[in-house]
């Protein structure tokens, strides 16, 4: 007996609760330097030079004499904030398509939201990163690792951040308690066996970022993953060349050893600031929404206005061409 075929007549349309999205899994440009909130558009950070605090002038002082005396200089750093912002429209039209049965699972207005807010994180750590990898620390703008962090005979990434630690403390009294590796480099640290040496006989011996911290002890070690394209936008979407955000030259690693106190603060030291203006509202992020009734569409724009600087040159240490030369 014939029977219908009733897998022809099925027709086809997308899952509702599966979709798919490119992004970045992290982004690390605010736990790279402390972030001070509230501050004006234009402001000044005092800073006391270094050189006065470490002479040793005290002396004895006899009966009816006085006592030793000394000063300390003051200088400004200048703080000067920038709003980075992105918007996205949406139409009417999306919107009733989406309520469609048989529409994608998109929601228009979160999705423009999310879209604005990963580009202006996007554009954040590529900032911040062009400040750590662009700079000038310790006296140099950075040491060539000649590659010899990669996995193998004659690694020097233990020795190498050792003498960093002591150069850092030599130059400002602090020990350096972060460090910034970039994923290439992070991923053939867990390979190298003078690393893992120190920690075979730990639960599994596989090295993670707590671990790597331990054995340097620093109080964090952060991995710089995130990855942005430089390929011009095409209508068909295949436009992508990927670049990663925290090497200095491509596909040879970085890293960058630094002092960060946990919160900015009176007479405190840091080897940078994210100096962020606070909004009306009271956030350090807008969201704003507006009707252009003409094209029958609303406007999401996310929008954050910050300065990201560099206030103490000796307190970091960087290294490029970790992985290869």
């Amino acid at each position: 007996m014939t029977q219908p075929n009733t897998r022809s007549q099925l027709v086809a349309g997308p899952l509702q609760n599966v979709s798919i999205a490119y992004r970045n899994k992290s982004y690390i440009a605010d736990r790279v330097f402390p972030i001070i909130d509230n501050v004006p558009p234009d402001a000044k950070i005092a800073r006391y030079l270094k050189g006065a605090w470490f002479r040793d002038e005290a002396g004895i002082r006899g009966p009816g004499a006085r006592a030793n005396r000394g000063g300390y200089p003051v200088d400004y750093l200048d703080i000067s904030t920038v709003e980075y912002a992105f918007a996205k429209e949406v139409t009417d039209e999306d919107r009733e398509i989406a309520r469609l049965g048989n529409a994608p699972p998109l929601n228009p207005d979160q999705d423009a939201i999310e879209f604005a807010t990963d580009k202006i994180d996007l554009k954040k750590e590529r900032r911040t990163a062009a400040i750590v990898l662009g700079s000038t620390w310790s006296g140099a703008a950075g040491e060539d690792a000649d590659g010899k962090w990669a996995a193998g005979t004659g690694n020097t990434f233990l020795e190498d951040v050792r003498l960093r630690v002591g150069t850092i403390r030599a130059n400002t009294g602090m020990k350096p308690n972060v460090l910034v590796v970039d994923f290439g480099t992070y991923n053939s640290l867990k390979e190298e066996s003078t690393v893992l040496s120190k920690i075979q006989y730990t639960e599994r011996a596989v090295l993670t970022k707590e671990l790597l911290a331990a054995i340097l002890e620093l109080d964090e070690v952060l991995i710089g993953e995130a990855i942005y394209s430089t390929a011009k936008e095409k209508k068909d979407g295949t436009d992508f060349t990927a670049s990663n955000i925290w090497e200095k030259n491509a596909g040879k690693g970085s890293a960058f050893l630094f002092y960060r106190p946990p919160v900015a603060g009176l007479k405190t030291l840091s080897a940078g600031y994210q100096a962020r203006k606070s909004y009306l509202q009271g956030g350090g992020r807008r969201i704003t929404t507006w009707r252009e009734p003409a094209e029958h569409q609303d406007v999401y724009e996310v929008a954050e206005e910050t300065h990201i600087l560099q206030v103490g040159a000796d307190l970091g240490f960087l290294w490029y061409d970790t992985l290869s030369t």
